[in-house]
């Protein structure tokens, strides 16, 4: 394969030469983290190609297999970088301006302890963040409408849970971190309950199986509710809105698998309860309301394993550990008489869509049209 390697190297180190060419010059403030490190990445990837034919290690038979696991991995982070980072930096437009600036306005209205990262809208799904690249993609259209903008609250809070170095926001993963043990330590019980009974085997199974996947879903609760804390009523909508558009049996859960998120109820019963400990109690009863609403449509029960994998007390200790973390980083939480004009919008446009659905198209671009005027001003 040595003859392979000298071909193809060549041709992926241009490959990654050309995406360094590709960065605009003169990109505003809010993408200069971002190229720094798409650039930084771009350089590791080319060294690291370059060592595959230069180094003499890796021509020595014993290495092969060593190799082409390194030459795989080099692939997997230059697709990376090709589909998602730097695209988001060729396609830096006036949208993208838009949205960023406006993630920048959240930063100041809830106090966010962090840079905040950069969006792009080119989303090839839904909204996603790449921690590696400090990056949330939406879709394209998002600059452009509101409901599903609460959103970004949700994928602000991921940061929180990957950083380590900043101690601003200790608190929150310490809360983090004890609800995770709490959580480990209750499922291990429940486990312990089973083998002593005489229930069915598969319970213990399932136990084990919910174990492998309740990290993860702690993550989630944990994200749902800092935007819960921070945005108030419109997160708990939007929810809603997705759930309604792109979800599926909302009371699903993993019976031979793992997930990555909680199922869909479960995380509205926590945006429910949350609300409700800030202030929200009337909103939550009808946003609560909706929800059966679209239960009902939907014709879906929750099975009996469903209550046993998402208790009440479990999920209310998630909102109580998580309240406090936000609270802790000193973070601004959301109440009925907040009026920052990113907050502000965002519920409005949910209340005016309630108001009267067959019109909200029309209002909503005076709204956004609010939005973006307001953002101009901030960062004028």
């Amino acid at each position: 394969m040595h003859d392979y390697f000298d071909g193809v190297v060549p041709q992926l180190v241009a490959r990654a030469e050309h995406l360094l060419a590709s960065i605009p010059q003169g990109l505003s403030f809010e993408f200069h983290l971002l190229e720094q490190t798409c650039r930084q990445r771009l350089t590791e990837v080319m060294d690291g190609l370059r060592a595959l034919i230069q180094e003499p290690l890796m021509r020595q038979p014993k290495y092969c297999q060593v190799r082409i696991r390194q030459y795989r991995r080099l692939i997997e982070d230059l697709d990376l970088l090709e589909t998602v980072a730097v695209p988001a930096l060729a396609r830096a437009q006036d949208s993208d301006r838009f949205l960023n600036r406006l993630v920048q306005q959240i930063r100041n209205e809830i106090k966010y302890p962090l840079l905040p990262p950069v969006v792009s809208p080119f989303s090839q799904s839904y909204f996603r963040i790449y921690g590696q690249f400090h990056l949330i993609c939406v879709p394209l259209g998002e600059g452009h409408f509101l409901l599903h903008l609460p959103d970004i609250y949700h994928e602000l809070a991921h940061p929180l849970v990957w950083e380590s170095s900043y101690p601003a926001i200790k608190p929150y993963r310490s809360a983090l971190l004890e609800t995770l043990d709490l959580v480990a330590n209750w499922l291990q019980e429940e486990l312990e309950r089973e083998e002593r009974g005489r229930g069915p085997v598969s319970y213990q199974f399932y136990i084990k199986q919910w174990t492998r996947s309740w990290e993860d879903w702690c993550i989630e609760f944990f994200c749902d509710l800092f935007a819960t804390f921070t945005l108030g009523p419109a997160f708990a909508w939007s929810h809603l809105h997705l759930c309604a558009a792109r979800g599926s049996n909302p009371f699903e859960i993993p019976l031979i698998s793992v997930t990555t998120h909680p199922a869909d109820d479960a995380r509205m019963r926590a945006i429910l309860n949350g609300l409700c400990l800030i202030g929200f109690k009337d909103h939550a009863t009808i946003i609560e309301r909706r929800w059966r609403d679209l239960i009902d449509d939907l014709g879906v029960a929750p099975d009996p394993e469903y209550q046993r994998c998402f208790p009440h007390y479990i999920l209310n200790l998630i909102v109580d550990n998580s309240l406090q973390g936000v609270r802790a980083m000193g973070c601004r939480i959301a109440s009925p008489a907040t009026a920052d004009p990113v907050h502000e919008v965002l519920n409005q446009a949910w209340q005016e869509f309630w108001r009267s659905p067959a019109q909200y198209s029309a209002r909503e671009r005076t709204l956004i049209e609010m939005l973006r005027k307001n953002s101009a001003v901030a960062f004028a």
